[in-house]
C-alpha cells in the first residue's frame, strides 16, 4: 500500500538521466492526488455579505496578515510531506520489503523477487503495471542484498531509496542483521526523487498541467486537496454533484451544479413550490391547504445545518489494517485502493460527524455508521443534506483559519451546529516539541469565531470540543504486535513509534515515544488548550450563535469502556494505533449526543412533528 501512496505522489517527473529503468511511465496517475505534499494559499475572506465562500487568493504566506479581527491570517501548516532519511519512499521502501519476506514465507518459501510479483499482481491493472516495473528494475538488486543477509531496511539504504540525512545511523522498523555493513552500492532512485515534489499552489503545478484540457483538472485537483473545496463544482456554490475531489462525501450534495442559489443550508424561496433550492428533498404545494409543502412541513420547524471544523479524528482516518498483514492479502482488498487514497484515507460518510451510510466497502472497513448528522436529520427531516465537513488531516488551530475559506455558509442561510474540534494536532508534531502556545491557540481560536460570526446566520450554535490527553497510548499499545509484525512476532507498537520518530513521519512523536517526560509534556499542553477552549466558551461574546464548551469525547468513550471491561486497542486503529475505529466513531456520536441532549438541548432545535408525513410524502429524500 505505501508503495501505491509513492507512485501516486509522482505529480511531476524531471529529468531522470539516461538510465532507462527511471523512466516510468507514470502518465496514467492523476496529476494532483497528493495526500504528501501540499502547500497552501493566503486568502482573504469576503464580506458576510456574499453568499459564496471566500476563495483564496494567490498571496503567499509571507504576506501580512489581514488587519480585520474577522478575517483568519493563517500560517504556514506543518508540511504534510514528512520525512527525513527519504520520508514516504524510505517507509514505503521498508514495509514492502518487509511485507515480501513474509509473503515469500508463507507461499512456501518462494523468492522475495516472486512475492513482490505478486503483491503487485494484487493492485489494480495501472498501478499493478508501475509496480511491476520497480520490482523488475530493482528486484535482482534485492535479491542479492537479501542473499548477503541485509534486511528490508537496510537494503533500502543500500539501494539509495533512504540515506542518512541527519547521521543518526539507520532507521529501522524491522529487526537489523548483524554484521551487515550499509554501504549505498546504487543510486538509480535518487534522481527520480528528487524530480518528485507537491502540487503546491497554482504556481507550482507541473508542466502537464499547462496543456490544454488539463489546466481545469489541476485546478480542480487543487480545490479538492489544497482548499477543502469540491473538485466538480460547475456553479462556485461550494457544492457538488459528485462524491469525489471533497464533494458529498464531505458536504451535501448540489441538487442543481448550474444555479449558485441552490444547494444544501439556503433558506428556501418561495416555499420551494417551483423547485428544491434548498436540496433537501421536499417541493411542491399542498392543494389543501394553499402552503408549499416546504413551508407547511418545515416552516418553523428549527432546521439546521451541521458543520464540523477538525482534523483527522472528524474525517475519519482509517488505513485498512489488511493491506499491512501478509496472511491477509489478496487481489479483491486492493480492488478499491485507488479511491481510498484519493480521498486522502478518509472515511467521512461512515464518521461519527457527518457519516450518512453504511460501508460500501465491507471488505476493508466495517461496522454500524452514527453521526451527528444522521440524528440531526432523524431529529428533523428538513435537515436533509445540511451538513459541512471540513476536517482535514494535520490540522491544527493555525491551518483551519485557512481550511475555513470552504465554508459555503452565509448569514442568509439556515441556522448551523458547529463543532470547532481539534483535538490533538497542535500538540502532535512530526518532531518531539514545537507544540503550540497557549497564547497562539487562544488567539487562534478568537479568529476562528470572528470568522464565523461574519459567516453564520443568526441562531446558530458553536460548541469548542477539548483536546485528548494520549499520555495513556505507549503505556496500552507500546507491547502489542503491530499488523506488520504479527506474522513473524517481530515487529511491536514500540518499535514503529521509534522509527515514527526516526524518520520524523509519525503522527505524534510527543505520545508515540518511550520518553515519559515527553510524554507529560505534551499531554500537559493539551490540557492546558483544553483549558484555553473552556475559557472561550464561557466568555461567550458574539451575536449570531452561542458558544458551548465539551470535554474530548473520545477520551469519554475509552474511559467507559475500559471501565465495562474492554481494553484500548479494540477501539484504536490498528496501522496507526491513534484514531478512532469504525465502532469508535459510532460510539463517539452517541456521546456527543448525549452530552447536547444533556446539557444544550436547545442546541439541536426541536423535533419536528411532521417527520412521518415528510417520509410518507417523499420517501427517502433524493438520498445523499
Amino acid at each position: 500500500m505505501l508503495l501505491t501512496l509513492t507512485l501516486l505522489t509522482l505529480p511531476k517527473l524531471r529529468s531522470c538521466g539516461q538510465d532507462p529503468r527511471l523512466l516510468l511511465n507514470l502518465s496514467h496517475l492523476p496529476l494532483s492526488s497528493n495526500p504528501i505534499e501540499i502547500t497552501y494559499s493566503h486568502f482573504n475572506p469576503p464580506s458576510s455579505s456574499s453568499s459564496s465562500p471566500s476563495s483564496p487568493s494567490t498571496t503567499s504566506f509571507s504576506s501580512s496578515p489581514s488587519s480585520s479581527s474577522s478575517q483568519p491570517s493563517p500560517t504556514p501548516p506543518t508540511s504534510i510531506g514528512r520525512g527525513i532519511n527519504g520520508g514516504f519512499p524510505c517507509a514505503a521502501c521498508s514495509v514492502l520489503l518487509g511485507m515480501a519476506e513474509q509473503l515469500a514465507d508463507i507461499n512456501n518459501n518462494s523468492s522475495v523477487y516472486s512475492a513482490l510479483d505478486t503483491f503487485c499482481s494484487y493492485l489494480p491493472a495501472e498501478l499493478g503495471n508501475q509496480c511491476s516495473i520497480l520490482v523488475h528494475v530493482f528486484g535482482p538488486d534485492i535479491r542479492e542484498f537479501l542473499d548477503n543477509g541485509s534486511s528490508p531496511d537496510q537494503i533500502c539504504y543500500q539501494i539509495g531509496v533512504c540515506w542518512d540525512e541527519k547521521g543518526k545511523g539507520i532507521c529501522h522498523l524491522f529487526p537489523l542483521k548483524s554484521g551487515v555493513v550499509v554501504v549505498k552500492e546504487r543510486d538509480y532512485l535518487t534522481p527520480l526523487l528528487q524530480g518528485m515534489g507537491g502540487m503546491g499552489g497554482m504556481g507550482t503545478y507541473p508542466w502537464v498541467c499547462n496543456i490544454p484540457g488539463l489546466w481545469q483538472l489541476c485546478q480542480a485537483l487543487d480545490r479538492a486537496f489544497n482548499r477543502l473545496e469540491p473538485g466538480l463544482d460547475v456553479d462556485g456554490d461550494g457544492h457538488s454533484p459528485a462524491e469525489e475531489l471533497r464533494g458529498s462525501l464531505w458536504r451535501g450534495r448540489d441538487c442543481n451544479d448550474g444555479n449558485p442559489d441552490v444547494h444544501p443550508g439556503v433558506r428556501p424561496w418561495a416555499g420551494d413550490i417551483l423547485s428544491d433550492t434548498n436540496c433537501n428533498g421536499i417541493q411542491g404545494y399542498n392543494a389543501s391547504s394553499g402552503l408549499g409543502w416546504e413551508e407547511e412541513l418545515c416552516g418553523g420547524s428549527g432546521a439546521r445545518g451541521l458543520v464540523y471544523l477538525g482534523d483527522s479524528v472528524g474525517g475519519h482516518f482509517h488505513v485498512p489494517p489488511q493491506w499491512f498483514q501478509p496472511l491477509e492479502i489478496d487481489a479483491e482488498m486492493f480492488t478499491n485502493i485507488s479511491q481510498v487514497i484519493a480521498a486522502e484515507a478518509d472515511w467521512p460518510d461512515l464518521g461519527f460527524a457527518t457519516g450518512y451510510r453504511n460501508s460500501t466497502m465491507p471488505g476493508i472497513i466495517s461496522g454500524r455508521t452514527d453521526s451527528l448528522y444522521l440524528r440531526l436529520r432523524e431529529r428533523n427531516r428538513c435537515n436533509h443534506r445540511d451538513y459541512h465537513n471540513l476536517a482535514r488531516n494535520g490540522a491544527d488551530s493555525s491551518s483551519t483559519l485557512a481550511y475555513m475559506a470552504a465554508l459555503a455558509r452565509s448569514s442568509r442561510d439556515l441556522p448551523a451546529l458547529v463543532f470547532y474540534s481539534l483535538i490533538g494536532n497542535d500538540v502532535c508534531r512530526m518532531v518531539p516539541g514545537n507544540m503550540t502556545s497557549v497564547e497562539d491557540f487562544r488567539k487562534n481560536v478568537l479568529q476562528a469565531l470572528d470568522y464565523l460570526e461574519s459567516k453564520l446566520a443568526p441562531g446558530s450554535h458553536v460548541v469548542l470540543v477539548g483536546l485528548i490527553d494520549a499520555g495513556f497510548l505507549y503505556r496500552e499499545m507500546g507491547r502489542r504486535y503491530h499488523p506488520l509484525g504479527e506474522y513473524r512476532k517481530d515487529v511491536k507498537y514500540k518499535d514503529v513509534y521509534s522509527w515514527f520518530t526516526c524518520m520524523e513521519i509519525g503522527p505524534c512523536a510527543g505520545w508515540m515515544t518511550a520518553d515519559k517526560r515527553l510524554r507529560r509534556a505534551t499531554s500537559k499542553r493539551a490540557r492546558q488548550l483544553t483549558t484555553v477552549l473552556r475559557q472561550v466558551a464561557a466568555e461567550g461574546r458574539y451575536s449570531k450563535f452561542d458558544l458551548a464548551f465539551l470535554d474530548n469525547p473520545f477520551t469519554a468513550v475509552l474511559q467507559e469502556w475500559v471501565g465495562h471491561g474492554g481494553e484500548v486497542h479494540q477501539l484504536v486503529e490498528p496501522v496507526d494505533s491513534l484514531h478512532p475505529t469504525q465502532a469508535a466513531q459510532a460510539l463517539i456520536a452517541d456521546q456527543v449526543w448525549r452530552s447536547l441532549e444533556e446539557n444544550f438541548p436547545h442546541f439541536l432545535g426541536p423535533i419536528n412533528p411532521n417527520n412521518l408525513r415528510i417520509e410518507r410524502l417523499f420517501g427517502d429524500q433524493g438520498g445523499h
